[in-house]
Parts: structure tokens; C-alpha cells; sequence
């Protein structure tokens, strides 16, 4: 077919098939924005809203939470007769026999009969965060998703219900709100293995059923299958995910995805998610995680690097990170008896997080059932109410020139690994922040004699070219007296507590703000 147009007295001849070419090599060039290799994924721009966000939540949930003992590695720790936490003894005596229970016996029992995600989505909304999903599978390999990839998944068994889809669209209906979708199955290849030779062919003689071929694709290893099966489905996996769903953000827990027969379907996966952000027109990214290995999942110069509780991570990090921490205060996942932080230890984390310029990712860790205990939600609306109040200090701020005033050493534990706490806080451990024009400066404890002294803000330490226009304290609206001198500034403070968690000063100056 010709398309005949006359110009200027001539005729010019254009061919459809022209025209769908040059369509389709716009279109090709689009979606291959990003090629498979990091040279172009690190060329790839962290989204400002990410930086701006801050806050983000999403929850460790699936089968291993219907025994709700130990931790969310129950699956591995009941094949582990070394197991330390008794893991092992506790299913021989609750359930049975590993030979005649096994772990796929609980995907029945894993309903989540009263999970409501609109009031999941409320809650989240109301805690002040800007961007929630939940780890849609962990190591055990059992899907929060409606999977076609895979039988093994909540769509298909159990709840017989798309989890993560239903509250994607609870969170979407929520202003502003960005969707995470976190993985943890690369690490399932032989995860669920005793790492005891002994152990393991005794399981074997025993008949578990780790080692029926029926079950190769919920407990994937190297008996009933192949690595290189294994790593094509978690690749499709993962591309469903991102097909059904459109997240704005990925993250990853370690594995091996940088060695050979992982690396570039890995790289297909991340260039693929780029495009697709792309192609929906949306700002999406990945979360670059530091395992115990001491070697990031991706290089080092790719995406946000997220350090687990703070682990191994210096108080300069040099590029935009994330905090992954959870809620409670040993398990990631729910069991029995199940502790939690302290909402002042969380809140003072968050807020010396964003001070350094990073953010949190925490985890919420609901009931088999689908619901959040009472603790969680006193935790979230305490936060979002502080949010409220404060969150000009957080959200969309920058890093300072200064970060910090206080002791750093007490915030960090000692060891191979270090991590850092939050349960040793007091009005000496001021954060800084700034947005625009405008300084803050956060104190973490509440004075005993009524004034908070700043030595980093004394005189001596230029803040704008006519120092300091006003200081007001964000939930109160009494007018503050403050001095400055050489070596510091004094505030005093208002006869009254805004609140119980921490206290944002806002700093007005004039002329610009030194950054």
C-alpha cells in the first residue's frame, strides 16, 4: 500500500511500511532505554520522590507464620536437628513427624481469613509513609501473588487469594502512595537443605519430602532439580510480578546474582524493569541490599543501597540509601510471644536516618490470619502522628552540612557486623536537616533544665551570611527565647511538650542558607 502526497507540484511517495518501521524503531529505542549490563543500569537516575519519601513499609507474611515459632526461617530450622532454637523438636512434638508433616503441610493451614488490605492501606497511610508492599515470597518460595508461573502461591493454595494484588490496589487508592514489591527466593535454591551431610541423609533414608521430585518447585535443590531450572523461574517470577502489578520499587535479599549462571538473567530482569518504568512513564527503582557477605547484591554505583538494621553501614554513606529494619525485636515474621521496639527507638532511628541522608524501610509482621496486632498499630499511628506535626523536618529534606551533634560510638554495636541502636537517646543528640532556605535541628531527648544547647549552632559555625531570623518549635506555638553566642546555642524550651518522641526545631535565617 502506497500513500500518495502532493508538495509543491511534485509528488512524494511515503510507504506504510516506512512509517511502521520508523514506529517501531521509536518504539525499540524506547524500551531498550536500558541495555543488559551495568554500565547502563548505573547510568540509571534515583527518583527525588524516593529521596523525598523517607518512609516506607512493607511486612514479612506467609506460611511460616502459621507455627509462629522461633523466626520466619521455621522452614529450613524444622529439617535442622541442630537447629538452636529447637525448631527441629518443636515440629516433631506440635505437628509430627517430618516424614509425615512436612512444610508443605501448613499451606493449608496459612488462610488469612480476616485480612482486610483496605484497613492495611489506612494504616499505612495514617503512619506516614509514603510507599508499601510486602515481601510477595520469602526463602520458603511460596508466593504472596496470584503466580501462573508457579502452583506454589496464594493465588492457588492456602488463602486462594491474590494478597499482594488486593492490597496494591488498597494502597493505590491512598494520595501519593508507591508500591514495593520485595524478593527473597533467590536464596530458596538448597536453602531448605540441613547443611549437616549427616542430617541430610538421614532426611533422605526418612523419606522427607524435600526430596520428592513432586515437589522440586516449592523446595527447589540440587537432588530433584537444576540451578539453571531453578534461576529461569525465579527470573519469571519476578517478570510476572512486574507485568501484573507495575511496582515503583524492587528490592532484593542477598544471593547470588552476580556469579555465572545467575548474572545475566539478572541483568535481564533489572533492564527489563527499567524499560517498563519507561514505558508506564513513572520514576521506578531498585534497592541494592549489603548481605553479611559484605558484598552488595549489584555493584556498588547501581541503584539505593539498603543496609539491613544498619548493618556494616558508615555514618557517611555517599550515596542515597535505605535502613531495611523490622518492626518487632527478634523475628521478621510473627511468632508467639512476639516483642517490640519501642516507637521512640524507631522514630529516633528514622529520624538520625534521614539527618545522614537516608531513610527507613520497615517491616511489619502480621498474623497468619491476615491481622495486626494491637502493638503494630500503636506503633504505625504514633509514628504518623509525630509525622504529622514534624514531617516538614523529614520528608523532602536534604542532608546538612552537619548531620549530627552527640556521641556516635553509642549507636553502634560492637562486632563483626556492626549495627547501629536507638535505645540510648537524649535532648544531647541533635539531628540536622534542611529544606530550601530553612534549617532544622531535631533533638532527640527533652531537656531537664528547660534548654537545649546546640555547640554546633554557636557562632562559630557559619549558618547563613546574617546568622539567625527566628526559632520556633514545630507543635507548639509558644514563642521561644534563644541566645547565641561563640560556642552555642541555647533554646528554651516551652514550659510544655509538644510530644513524647522527639522535638524539631525550625531555623529561620537570614540570607541563604550554607549548605
Amino acid at each position: 500500500m502506497i500513500i500518495r502526497q502532493k508538495f509543491g507540484g511534485g509528488v512524494m511517495l511515503m510507504t506504510v511500511v516506512a512509517v511502521l518501521a520508523a514506529s517501531l524503531w521509536s518504539s525499540n529505542a524506547m524500551a531498550e532505554k536500558y541495555e543488559k549490563n551495568w554500565e547502563s543500569l548505573i547510568s540509571h537516575d534515583v527518583p527525588e520522590w524516593l529521596i523525598d519519601a523517607k518512609f516506607g513499609i512493607y511486612a514479612h507474611w506467609g506460611v511460616y507464620s502459621v507455627p509462629a515459632f522461633g523466626q520466619e526461617w521455621y522452614a529450613k530450622r524444622m529439617y535442622d536437628k541442630k537447629d538452636k532454637l529447637g525448631t527441629y523438636e518443636h515440629h516433631l512434638k506440635t505437628y509430627g513427624d517430618q516424614s509425615e508433616f512436612g512444610y508443605k503441610e501448613l499451606v493449608p493451614m496459612f488462610k488469612a481469613e480476616n485480612y482486610d488490605p483496605d484497613e492495611w492501606a489506612d494504616l499505612i497511610a495514617k503512619s506516614g509513609a509514603k510507599y508499601a508492599g510486602i515481601a510477595v515470597v520469602h526463602h520458603d518460595g511460596f508466593g504472596l501473588w496470584d503466580s501462573d508461573v508457579s502452583d506454589w502461591n496464594a493465588g492457588k493454595m492456602g488463602p486462594k487469594r491474590d494478597l499482594y494484588g488486593d492490597l496494591v490496589k488498597s494502597l493505590r487508592t491512598k494520595e501519593d502512595m508507591k508500591i514495593i514489591a520485595t524478593f527473597h527466593h533467590i536464596r530458596t535454591f538448597d536453602w531448605y537443605l540441613p547443611s549437616d551431610p549427616k542430617l541430610l541423609e538421614e532426611g533422605r533414608r526418612a523419606g522427607w519430602d524435600l526430596f520428592d521430585p513432586k515437589y522440586k518447585e516449592f523446595y527447589w535443590n540440587h537432588f530433584t532439580g537444576t540451578f539453571e531450572e531453578f534461576i529461569e523461574q525465579w527470573k519469571a517470577k519476578v517478570y510476572e510480578v512486574i507485568e501484573k502489578y507495575e511496582p515503583d520499587v524492587l528490592w532484593f535479599d542477598g544471593g547470588k546474582f552476580q556469579e555465572d549462571g545467575a548474572q545475566d538473567l539478572v541483568l535481564t530482569v533489572l533492564s527489563h524493569y527499567y524499560n517498563k518504568g519507561e514505558e508506564w512513564g513513572k520514576e521506578v527503582e531498585i534497592l541494592n541490599k549489603l548481605p553479611s557477605s559484605m558484598k552488595f547484591n549489584f555493584p556498588r554505583d547501581f541503584g539505593v543501597l539498603t543496609f539491613e538494621e544498619g548493618r556494616d553501614r558508615e555514618d557517611v554513606v555517599g550515596r542515597p540509601w535505605i535502613d531495611d529494619q523490622k518492626i518487632s525485636t527478634f523475628s521478621w515474621g510473627y511468632i508467639k510471644g512476639q516483642t517490640y521496639k519501642p516507637v521512640n527507638e524507631i522514630m529516633h532511628g528514622f529520624i538520625d536516618r534521614v539527618s545522614r541522608g537516608g531513610g527507613l524501610l520497615m517491616s511489619l509482621c502480621p498474623l497468619p490470619d491476615g491481622t495486626l496486632n494491637q502493638e503494630q498499630k500503636d506503633i504505625l499511628l504514633a509514628m504518623g502522628e509525630w509525622l504529622r506535626v514534624n514531617g516538614e523536618a523529614i520528608y523532602g529534606t536534604r542532608q546538612w552540612k552537619i548531620n549530627s551533634e552527640g556521641p556516635v560510638d553509642k549507636l553502634m554495636t560492637k562486632g563483626a557486623h556492626s549495627k547501629w541502636v536507638f535505645t540510648d537517646c537524649d535532648a544531647g543528640d541533635i539531628r540536622f536537616t534542611k529544606k530550601g532556605n530553612t534549617l532544622y535541628a531535631i533533638a532527640l531527648g527533652w531537656p531537664d533544665n528547660g534548654k537545649i544547647t546546640i555547640k554546633t549552632l554557636g557562632e562559630s559555625t557559619k549558618i547563613s551570611r546574617g546568622g539567625i531570623k527566628n526559632i520556633s518549635l514545630l507543635g507548639s506555638d509558644e514563642k521561644l527565647k534563644w541566645t547565641r553566642d561563640k560556642n552555642v546555642l541555647t533554646i528554651q524550651v516551652p514550659s510544655q511538650k509538644p510530644n513524647d518522641i522527639a522535638y524539631a526545631f525550625k531555623i529561620e535565617v537570614k540570607g541563604k542558607l550554607n549548605n
